[in-house]
């Protein structure tokens, strides 16, 4: 898969919403139909309870009338109840009692009516009788849905009797709702749920235009945004090369260096972009540099080299007035290090040197001593690359210096007699990706 540096900002952009979008349309319309199928699940069941009680107290009923018709204990109208439903068998559009069974405190035994029609009839007897009877409360019904042989059913338990003649009892009772029902009820839950996912993703795509539009001014925004904080370096790297000499052509050298040099050696954005920064800045303390030291042509003293160091904590300063800049501080702080440890300020040595202060050092030195300054002539591309390779393991990281110098021929005859607007551009054009990337990291 291409790297999201190598296609254009906005599709970019425009592949990462789409795809985030989905997902998240996704995510939300699955958990939304969840919800909903458990609420329509809940609602079943109580549509259940409805439905069986409509058989229970058909039967309860008939029970209470034969005890009042026939002045019939609680047991025997229950008894001639059964009696009547096993004969009958009625087929119900919303169900059937299955299992009825009753009892009386004090008395073994107890009147029990199994359906035997029914297909899964064993398995609600066992169901019944693999566990206690529920106590139902003097007066009061219980009652819950359950699941037998994957079956929705209710399970209940009546009080029945005269409890002022001392007769009492109770009915247990097992409904099983219709197959139609059943399925009428699973229909309608799939359907909701269906509803659901159907109103979120059509929600998501009448937002797709609006969230795409907002994202894309943002990222013209952002766009905008990197192209005045790169100007902004670019100004202030050309306003230091000014102090120092008549144009700003060795910052753009030298940053054009150091990136091919980052590049090949797989700096990643983040230090390409770090490495930019700090090669544009790496003298800008400079500017708290009188200028008979900065200027002169002859040899410093070393009073005067002693000041001419400074530069590195005043750029420091600098740059740590801003944000934006503060990750060039590996290469203003440490572009005067050297890998033996005998550089300043801090007199780091080998990899306690940043990676990005390694690599500039490097590409500075040699457009140093290959240009023209007002205290020396430019030396040839073979006499400074001498001058690395002898300087590599003490002023220089070996490994940097290997992969500069298998570049330097081309880079040299490239860069080393452009000027101007001519190195301006190309280093826009290299540089801007990695800034480009940083835009990237909205979405």
């Amino acid at each position: 898969m291409s790297s999201s540096r190598h296609i254009p900002l906005v599709t970019y952009v425009r592949r990462t919403l789409v795809a985030r979008l989905a997902f998240m349309a996704a995510a939300i319309a699955l958990g939304m139909a969840a919800l909903a199928y458990m609420a329509e699940e809940r609602m079943m069941a109580r549509e259940v309870v409805v439905e069986a009680q409509i058989g229970i107290e058909e039967l309860t009923d008939r029970t209470r009338e034969l005890m009042v018709m026939d002045n019939l204990q609680p047991r025997a109208a229950f008894r001639k109840t059964l009696a009547e439903l096993s004969a009958a068998r009625p087929k119900r559009r919303n169900g059937k009692v299955v299992f009825a069974g009753f009892s009386m405190p004090g008395i073994e035994g107890a009147e029990e009516y199994l359906d035997r029609s029914f297909v899964l009839h064993q398995a609600v007897w066992d169901y019944v009788h693999s566990r206690s009877t529920p106590h139902a409360e003097a007066g009061e019904a219980w009652s819950r849905t359950t699941v037998i042989a994957d079956l929705l059913c209710v399970h209940a338990v009546l009080p029945l009797g005269d409890s002022a003649r001392n007769e009492t009892g109770r009915a247990e009772i097992v409904f099983v709702p219709s197959p139609e029902i059943l399925a009428a009820m699973n229909r309608k839950s799939l359907l909701t749920a269906g509803i659901v996912v159907l109103i979120t993703l059509a929600t998501t795509g009448l937002l797709y235009p609006v969230v795409l539009r907002l994202t894309d001014r943002l990222v013209a925004f952002s766009r905008n945004m990197q192209a005045a904080n790169f100007e902004t370096l670019s100004l202030l790297g050309c306003v230091v090369a000014k102090r120092d000499s008549d144009t700003d052509d060795h910052n753009y050298r030298v940053t054009l260096y150091a990136l091919h040099t980052g590049a090949a050696m797989g700096l990643d954005a983040d230090q390409m972009r770090a490495l930019t920064k700090g090669a544009f800045l790496h003298d800008v303390g400079k500017i708290a540099i009188r200028d008979d030291i900065l200027l002169k042509p002859g040899r410093l003293t070393r009073e005067e080299f002693e000041i001419m160091k400074t530069h590195v904590r005043h750029g420091l300063d600098v740059i740590d007035r801003s944000t934006w800049l503060r990750d060039a501080r590996d290469v203003v702080g440490g572009h005067h290090e050297k890998f033996d440890g005998e550089g300043y300020p801090g007199r780091l040595e080998g990899a306690d040197i940043p990676l990005t202060a390694r690599v500039f050092a490097v590409a500075d030195v040699f457009d140093a001593l290959t240009s023209r300054r007002p205290y020396k002539a430019p030396l040839s591309r073979a006499e400074a690359l001498g001058i690395l390779i002898r300087g590599r393991g003490r002023h220089f990281d070996p490994e940097v210096v290997d992969v500069f110098a298998s570049m330097a021929k081309d880079l040299h005859e490239r860069y080393a007699h452009k000027t101007g607007s001519d190195l301006k551009a190309e280093l826009i054009d290299m540089s801007w990706r990695y800034f480009q990337a940083d835009a990237e990291t909205l979405v």
